[in-house]
């Protein structure tokens, strides 16, 4: 994963040549493509290109935190940033999340997100039809296949519950096909997950559980496949399939959740026996973009950086996202929560900035100069999939199956951990999987996740307006708990392109 010199190389020419068409590779020369696809170690560094291209697309300007948590009202944006002001949680008017047009680029353009599609597509065209002999085994190349389908999928679903309908592209591109590309329409996020669904079915089967092992949380495997099942089913609400999922998961992957005394050893990168598939974002010695802080580089100073200022960052930063007093953090954390304490420093207003909670779960701060203090990195690695969400996940689908017992049961494993009875109180359906959406924004606060929860449980929880949404917005017809197409940039790229309805008359 830390191969950026053959990561680069790779993708200058199979993802960047063109943009002329932003759902499509950019053409590939035949004789290039030849000489490419000729051994194992060059699909090795496709699969490489094919991560690392999903990680730069979830660090790009924090959007991983933005989409997942700011929009959630559980963080201000820090002082600084004016951009996102309109996402601030205030007094007057309350609650304004009204997604304003400053950052087109990233928060309502989707492009960056085909390029992983794209190199996807490479492998699952290519991988198939290259002679057995460049592989070691029939199974090594399989693998290869599942990876590409795990990605493509996971790709779709984090696209889908940021923007909803997709442009779905599961082919690439010769020089023969440019020019004459059709335009394509927006295809219905259900019949895109059903796709996806098939597709992490038949990757589980050349798949193998890690067992737990931390190590193996980087690369895509049974568990984070199986996991990804049960997140699409849940999505769906199809939740008899999301628990039968998640229990696999549970029950077969070898996982194991990180105790209190060492809970933010989560985050500490590939360490953790609670982890199912993680980002790797730790320093890298030998990887020369460390020094230029650019955007390879594996731990981008800006990205954990967000949720800290001070001392935890070096004096850094002056300003950072802060969960405010008073806050949606408040009203759902009750104080002898142990992950309060944990994972949360109460902090005076300063820099601009609000008083509030600062967000400790990132806070590996080191220096590649100790002596001299100087370039500064966060040595963290980006959780995107753990056994505690999938406990939770299972908790969900077991409250909206009618089974409060088992809803309760899969609760205590993270609520015991926290210290926590809550779990103990509901006694009727609405009340335990209020009490599941509670203890997701508990244990995933900070992860890029839980306003995904509060879209998928508002059909019957209306935690969406609780955070401040109007409930004309966030009616399923509306979809204004989806953000904004760019449509001036990708509209004329596309022309089938149509905009998400609320945002039709409201943007």
């Amino acid at each position: 994963m830390n191969n950026f010199k053959v990561l680069v190389v790779f993708l200058l020419p199979a993802v960047f040549a063109s943009c002329r068409k932003y759902i499509y590779e950019a053409p590939i020369d035949s004789t290039y493509s030849a000489k490419f696809w000729t051994s194992q170690t060059s699909v090795e560094q496709a699969a490489t290109a094919m991560y690392g291209q999903l990680r730069s697309c979830v660090r790009n300007s924090n959007s991983h935190f933005i989409n997942g948590d700011l929009a959630a009202g559980t963080f201000l944006p820090n002082a600084n940033q004016w951009n996102l002001a309109t996402m601030k949680a205030s007094n007057n008017p309350p609650f304004n999340f009204s997604y304003v047009p400053y950052f087109e680029s990233v928060l309502q353009n989707w492009s960056r997100f085909y390029q992983v599609i794209a190199q996807a597509n490479l492998i699952l065209r290519n991988v198939p039809t290259m002679p057995s002999a460049d592989f070691t085994s029939e199974s090594v190349r399989s693998g290869y296949v599942a990876e590409a389908l795990f990605i493509r999928a996971y790709t779709y679903f984090y696209m889908i519950r940021i923007w909803g309908d997709p442009v779905y592209v599961t082919r690439t591109y010769d020089n023969v096909d440019y020019g004459n590309i059709p335009p394509l329409p927006r295809t219905p996020e259900s019949a895109v997950l059903d796709s996806c669904l098939r597709d992490l079915k038949t990757a589980a089967s050349a798949l193998s559980f890690s067992g737990g092992d931390p190590t193996k949380a980087i690369r895509a495997n049974k568990g984070s496949t199986y996991s990804l099942i049960a997140h699409i089913y849940a999505w769906k609400h199809q939740y008899d399939s999301a628990h039968a999922y998640c229990q696999q998961v549970i029950t077969g992957g070898g996982y194991s959740l990180e105790p209190m005394s060492s809970y933010t050893n989560i985050w500490n990168g590939q360490t953790s026996g609670e982890s199912i598939f993680e980002m790797p974002m730790t320093y890298n010695y030998s990887d020369p973009n460390f020094t230029a802080q650019n955007d390879w580089s594996e731990s981008q100073f800006s990205f954990f950086g967000t949720f800290l200022k001070g001392p935890l960052s070096g004096n850094q930063n002056s300003t950072c996202w802060i969960a405010p007093q008073g806050g949606i953090l408040d009203q759902i954390f009750d104080t002898a929560d142990a992950r309060y304490h944990a994972i949360f420093q109460t902090t005076p207003a300063s820099g601009g900035d609000a008083s509030g909670h600062m967000l400790l779960k990132y806070t590996n701060f080191l220096y590649q100069q100790p002596n001299t203090k100087t370039l500064p990195y966060y040595n963290n690695d980006l959780v995107l999939l753990r056994l505690s969400d999938i406990y939770l996940l299972d908790a969900e689908a077991l409250a909206n199956l009618g089974d409060l017992g088992g809803a309760a049961t899969d609760l205590a494993m993270t609520e015991d951990r926290a210290g926590i009875t809550s779990y103990q109180n509901p006694t009727n359906q609405y009340d335990m999987i209020d009490e599941v959406v509670a203890e997701r924004g508990r244990e995933l606060v900070g992860e890029g996740q839980w306003y995904y929860d509060l879209i998928r449980t508002e059909s019957t929880q209306g935690w969406l307006e609780y955070v401040g949404y109007l409930g004309a917005r966030v009616t399923a017809a509306n979809k204004g708990y989806y953000w904004p197409l760019d449509m001036s940039t990708l509209f004329p790229q596309d022309n089938l392109l149509v905009q998400n309805p609320w945002w039709a008359s409201h943007k």
